[in-house]
């Protein structure tokens, strides 16, 4: 595979909590949405609130191939093959059921899948660049096995808010943190082009560790598919799964994945198609902030606004680059307490919102 940044996979996993977006967004059988795909899991999770369709881009090619590769999954198989083949459980036939899987896929993704066909056969859920690291870590770990099951183990968050007290939050802790929260390790190991637009006075470790530190204490880690992936670098049985990996939404995702529309452009040019754009009413936006410098930024929310013919809805996420959108138009309305709610409330706890939506004129 490339080594670029953008022409290989570097999410495949769920690393958001998509039930903000479901909170934000209140989308509707009128809705159509433009989503950055990411992983996918995103995507196909906002098709349980069945929105008329959604526009799925990014500039990555490789994170659509990803997509394409789920979508087609869904269609050509029942759950138990779909949960096997994407990599849930463990599965020795991969092969064979790519094969019912392929044929829905176009030529240009078959012939990526079928020259990286060791991600499958390891299983695509955990394909990622991140997910790589996040499953190695889990093995550099080994001597804290026990304490990593105490604490996931817990069955109440405030015998998990005791156990993080006393013995997981001690300098090993601390370590692993900073290591994470290292700028070399992003920006030269990782690639992660993003990296940089990080300002250099924001403290990545502190707001990490006290993001971690909220997460363990308002929130169940055991059933949390986000911890399950920091902490073991999948999910385990005990892991209440993304909305779209669980059996009881599967018909409901399998029904709808029709609706995704897959785009491989960058934003910008996106936003430039009016025919494609007109009739966007809603945004999930994800993390791009992460990925634009402050010009790009602004000029990608320039043109959200200037598209706007009808009441916009929006909700974008900010990690480590937080930016101020309202500043560029007073037609951008932003909800400060659900904003709060979501901050509190979003499993994954790494992110702050932006939420709201763009008012049309009279």
């Amino acid at each position: 595979m490339a080594n670029s940044f953008f022409e290989k996979i570097n999410y495949s996993a769920c690393n958001e909590d998509s039930e903000s977006e479901r909170k934000a967004l209140r989308l509707t059988t009128e809705d159509t949405i433009l989503c950055i795909t990411g992983s996918g899991a995103r995507s196909l999770d906002l098709l349980i609130d069945s929105p008329k369709k959604i526009i799925s881009v990014d500039f990555n090619i490789t994170q659509n191939y990803l997509l394409a590769i789920k979508i087609a999954a869904y269609k050509s198989l029942n759950y138990t093959d779909f949960k096997s083949f994407i990599g849930l459980e463990n599965c020795s036939s991969r092969q064979e059921i790519y094969k019912k899987v392929e044929i829905l896929l176009s030529l240009e993704a078959k012939t990526y899948w079928d020259k990286n066909f060791d991600l499958i056969e390891k299983g695509i859920l955990y394909c990622g660049t991140w997910e790589l690291i996040l499953r190695t870590m889990a093995k550099l770990a080994f001597f804290r096995r026990k304490e990593i099951k105490n604490l996931m183990e817990s069955h109440t968050v405030a015998i998990q808010q005791d156990y993080w007290t006393k013995h997981w939050d001690n300098a090993i802790w601390r370590f692993f943190l900073k290591i994470i929260s290292n700028r070399f390790l992003w920006t030269k190991i990782v690639r992660e082009p993003g990296a940089l637009l990080i300002p250099k006075e924001f403290d990545i470790y502190e707001y990490m560790r006290s993001r971690m530190y909220y997460m363990a204490n308002n929130h169940l880690l055991r059933t949390n598919h986000f911890a399950n992936l920091l902490f073991y670098g999948e999910y385990k049985p005990d892991c209440l799964l993304p909305i779209h990996l669980r059996e009881e939404n599967f018909e409901i995702i399998k029904n709808q994945v029709d609706k995704i529309e897959i785009i491989t452009d960058s934003l910008l040019n996106v936003l430039d198609n009016q025919k494609l754009v007109g009739s966007v009413n809603a945004y999930s936006l994800s993390d791009f902030s992460s990925y634009a410098d402050a010009e790009m930024y602004n000029e990608i929310w320039g043109k959200i606004v200037k598209n706007t013919t009808n009441e916009i809805k929006f909700c974008e996420r900010f990690f480590l680059v937080k930016r101020e959108p309202e500043k560029l138009s007073n037609l951008i309305e932003r909800n400060n307490v659900l904003e709060k709610q979501l901050y509190d409330e979003d499993l994954s706890a790494i992110y702050t919102f932006c939420v709201g939506r763009i008012k049309v004129t009279v």
